[in-house]
């Protein structure tokens, strides 16, 4: 009987190694041209991934933060968020290179650690992982608990303000909840992510048809809005910070580039057409709102969409407050499921405490890097607010992302000699920085 050994998948990280039973008597060279990833990821497959990451919290999040920093100019509010989505989609251009160049898995990390060395990669991972994730995580938090206290007060006739302490223990007590999950149930965990991406879509389906059919209705309010001048405020850098908080999730797509047909030609296509189709429904879903509600009410109101529910009718609260939840509660669970993951992957590279890099026997999940990042977001939701958090995190993000976007002229310098399947082109790369 032939001998028979193991060989490990060309291009696959430890966390995921995938063995393949092959003859001991083939040559090893045979085996290695062999036994590669499949390129069977299309436009429309590569699309959907993307579309799925990006959509998320932030088009519930940010609606009321970009018009404040636009002074209520609901105009300029719009054009804040095609440039986001243009930004956006310059930066998932250079990624595309990058992914190309760099198939192995870690993202942002390995791209940082090929172009400065690993000093650069170790301050990275120790300040996503200490301060950028809790901080996004934060977020999340505390919108979720706004959105149920405000769905609670306009479902019982309440007045007043809310308690940002009611809000807060609201959020904690589901993301903790959450967590339990995470550590004891993961096949339940991505059940639940599943039902939660259903809600975020019929979310945003009936925000924007409930606005569609009201400004069919009466378009007064709607023209209205839009009679302010441009805004030419000094804040409107901050309003594209904001923006490009509801587009982060392009760079999902660094894991499948080993398996996207004609990457030359099909990443270009993939990037532009979630970009737009995302950019399209987020525009479509603020001028839903600024069709129902006018500037001050959007201002005011700390959960724009459960306001823009209430003030067509009391029940559609119920339908669009659920949804949105689900949205929330999607990121959040989203989160323990990918990024939790990341202090058991620095702690294996030597980068964090050797704990964080053991899982549970019985479960089979990074309990210690899960408690971690959990820890960490309980402790910013004490002196900060969402906006306060949001700005700390996506400076920190979009800063190291500048970074990767730089590493690809010095990548360029230091492996020109590598071919890489698809190659930014350098207008498109100036217009980003």
């Amino acid at each position: 009987m032939a001998s028979v050994r193991y060989k490990k998948l060309e291009n696959v990280s430890d966390d995921e190694e995938i063995h393949v039973l092959t003859d001991a008597s083939k040559s090893p060279s045979n085996d290695d041209k062999s036994i590669k990833l499949k390129r069977t990821v299309g436009v429309l497959d590569g699309a959907s991934i993307v579309v799925g990451s990006m959509i998320g919290s932030g088009i519930f999040i940010v609606p009321t933060g970009i018009l404040g920093y636009c002074n209520g100019d609901m105009t300029m509010s719009i054009i804040i968020w095609i440039i986001g989505g243009i930004i956006s989609m310059l930066m998932a251009l250079c990624y595309c290179e990058l992914a190309t160049l760099l198939p192995e898995s870690g993202g942002t990390a390995a791209y940082l650690k090929a172009a400065y060395g690993d000093a650069v990669c170790f301050v990275y991972l120790w300040i996503l992982l200490v301060s950028a994730t809790p901080q996004g995580s934060a977020v999340q938090v505390i919108a979720l608990g706004d959105y149920i206290s405000n769905a609670i007060k306009v479902l019982t006739g309440q007045c007043g303000s809310e308690s940002k302490l009611q809000s807060k223990l609201i959020g904690c007590s589901i993301m903790f909840l959450l967590l339990v999950c995470n550590m004891t149930r993961v096949k339940f965990a991505l059940k639940i992510q599943v039902w939660c991406t259903v809600g975020k879509v019929a979310a945003l389906v009936l925000i924007s048809t409930m606005g569609l059919i009201m400004l069919i209705s009466d378009s007064s309010l709607f023209v209205a809005n839009f009679q302010h001048s441009l805004s030419s405020s000094i804040f409107i850098i901050l309003a594209i910070f904001q923006a490009l908080w509801a587009y982060d999730g392009f760079d999902n797509l660094t894991y499948i580039t080993e398996e996207v047909k004609k990457p030359k030609k099909t990443l270009p296509k993939i990037i532009i057409l979630s970009v737009l189709f995302v950019m399209g429904l987020y525009v479509a879903v603020n001028l839903s709102y600024f069709a129902v509600l006018s500037e001050k009410e959007m201002l005011g109101s700390n959960a724009v969409a459960v306001s823009f529910a209430a003030k067509i009718h009391p029940l559609l609260t119920y339908a669009v407050t659920t949804g949105v939840c689900l949205s929330l509660i999607g990121s959040i669970n989203v989160g323990f499921l990918t990024v939790g993951r990341m202090p058991f992957v620095a702690a294996r590279m030597g980068f964090m405490p050797e704990v964080l890099s053991m899982i549970h026997i019985n479960c089979f999940s990074p309990v210690p890097a899960l408690l971690f990042l959990t820890a960490l977001t309980s402790l910013m939701l004490i002196p900060s607010n969402i906006d306060i958090l949001l700005k700390a995190v996506i400076f920190t993000l979009w800063a190291f992302r500048s970074g990767c976007a730089l590493g690809v002229l010095i990548l360029r310098w230091k492996m020109k000699d590598v071919k890489r399947p698809y190659k930014t082109n350098y207008v498109l790369f100036l217009m980003y920085l």
